[in-house]
């Protein structure tokens, strides 16, 4: 999609889409649409902004169903849309997200981004 990174904040309220907001990672969804490789970094908003998930270190912290509800989002969010495509994969560690975060920061800078 062009964007060097795909975040998604879990948060205990409803936040308009495309907001800043101070968060850590805790884990990476890993997906594919039509373009290629499309990852969803998982994140949780800093304590000192919402102490509601301080003891969340990584998205197996998370309630189960609000698991599988993002895996079913992020499964059909492009059904309605001709000609595009999502598979989902499966969610890999902390590590990884670091990892991917590191790169996409790289490619920003390739980019011209700042």
């Amino acid at each position: 999609d062009g964007d060097p990174l795909d975040i998604l904040v879990v948060t205990p309220m409803p936040v308009i889409a495309g907001s800043v907001i101070r968060s850590r990672p805790i884990g990476v969804l890993l997906m594919d649409d039509e373009k290629g490789v499309d990852e969803k970094i998982l994140a949780a908003p800093v304590d000192a902004l919402n102490p509601f998930y301080k003891d969340v270190k990584t998205h197996m912290d998370l309630p189960s169903l609000l698991v599988r509800q993002i895996e079913h989002f992020f499964k059909h969010y492009k059904d309605l849309e001709p000609g595009k495509t999502a598979t989902v994969g499966e969610w890999a560690s902390l590590k990884v997200a670091h990892e991917r975060i590191m790169m996409a920061i790289d490619r920003a800078k390739t980019m011209g981004r700042k």
